[in-house]
């Protein structure tokens, strides 16, 4: 259901209505209501009303409204939204946790707010922003508490989490013929990236004295698996990087957050009824389609759902859950093949890919070369 918040009174007579919620990202309410009804002069722009979502009640705010011949169409964010009108001061920290520097942001808002802020995340890094909105700093940009110490948003109405994790691992399955309708699989080398061009700007402290700009271009480990090379640039802003070998730290750890170098990949389906455990936004179900031998755990990235009808109508799954440890395997299984053909014991081979896969991924690429040196040992 959908109500006016002031008043708590429904709006029973909406319709197409859904709220589509994106991993780190959009999160908005649309709905149609007839003009007929005496309640759709109270829906204009600013007006807070709350929903049920796939995780309980929501709170949004109205920012425009259509209107056609019958009916009008109501757009509506969620309160999140707000923090585009709050300033901060300036927010400066140096290799802090993510607690830390929610807590800063806290301490940096100019005004009274009803929004709490937290985060579980142990990495550390650093940022410097002054005179912005709350919402530029917290996930606008790279530059960002988002972009640069990541995790997954998590907006239940005034309280603003960055968690490492936001979502469990669910026995939820969606199987065709079950509850899954329709389904969409899509890769893109849009936006890929194997070799990146860094460089870091130094300022001057010393008057006359000209900044210096120090570069570094790293190639992604899986470089040689596309056929073409995918360059980028990046301008780094990080206060922790002082010199080469920071900038060099910096561009490793952007591979491994980024997963830049990966094909994104995402997928869609349409739900019927309702999956066999509940689940939210981050949680990681599993995915069976017989008739395109699809059977894999994905993390859900994005979902449609029905507040009047309060039924789930699609999930996708998308790059933020990409499998870099079967692109890895694969990989290093081609590479083997190659190389060693049946001279060495396959068993050997897929057991050391099961215990590769359960590892990190700077693991990973130490466990790459051990491998390696292993096939040619073994073909000799």
């Amino acid at each position: 259901m959908i109500y006016l918040k002031e008043g708590f009174i429904p709006l029973n007579f909406a319709y197409n209505d859904e709220i589509v919620q994106e991993g780190n990202g959009k999160y908005q309410l649309s709905f149609k209501f007839p003009t007929n009804n005496p309640l759709w002069e109270s829906l204009t722009e600013e007006t807070l009303l709350l929903a049920d979502d796939l995780h309980g009640e929501q709170e949004f705010i109205i920012f425009e409204v259509e209107r056609h011949h019958g009916y009008i169409t109501v757009y509506a964010n969620q309160v999140a939204t707000l923090l585009n009108n709050y300033s901060i001061s300036e927010l400066s920290v140096n290799n802090a946790s993510g607690d830390r520097v929610m807590r800063s942001l806290v301490s940096s808002i100019i005004r009274s707010h009803n929004f709490t802020f937290s985060s579980d995340i142990a990495a550390t890094h650093s940022i410097n922003l002054k005179n912005v909105t709350v919402a530029t700093a917290l996930f606008k940009d790279k530059h960002s508490i988002l972009g640069q110490w990541g995790g997954d948003l998590i907006r239940d109405k005034y309280d603003i989490k960055l968690l490492s994790n936001g979502g469990d691992n669910k026995e939820a399955l969606f199987m065709y013929k079950k509850n899954l309708k329709t389904y969409q699989q899509k890769k893109s080398t849009k936006d890929l990236r194997t070799r990146v061009h860094f460089a870091k700007t130094i300022n001057s402290q010393k008057e006359g004295e000209a900044d210096k700009v120090i570069t570094v271009t790293l190639d992604s480990v899986l470089i040689n698996k596309y056929k073409n090379i995918y360059e980028g640039n990046l301008e780094v802003n990080d206060q922790d990087v002082v010199d080469e070998a920071g900038l060099l730290k910096y561009a490793k750890q952007y591979y491994r957050d980024t997963l830049c170098d990966v094909i994104e990949e995402s997928i869609e389906i349409n739900v019927v009824g309702k999956p066999d455990v509940p689940v939210k936004i981050f949680d990681t179900v599993t995915i069976f389609h017989e008739k395109f031998n699809l059977d894999v755990k994905k993390k859900i990235t994005k979902y449609t759902f029905s507040p009047m009808g309060k039924k789930l109508k699609t999930i996708g799954f998308g790059k933020i859950q990409q499998g870099l440890g079967t692109v890895l395997s694969n990989m290093i299984d081609e590479a083997v093949t190659e190389k060693v053909e049946t001279k060495v014991d396959a068993f050997k081979i897929q057991k050391n890919l099961a215990e590769l896969l359960k590892k990190d991924r700077t693991a990973i690429e130490e466990k790459m070369k051990n491998l390696e040196e292993q096939s040619k040992a073994g073909v000799e």
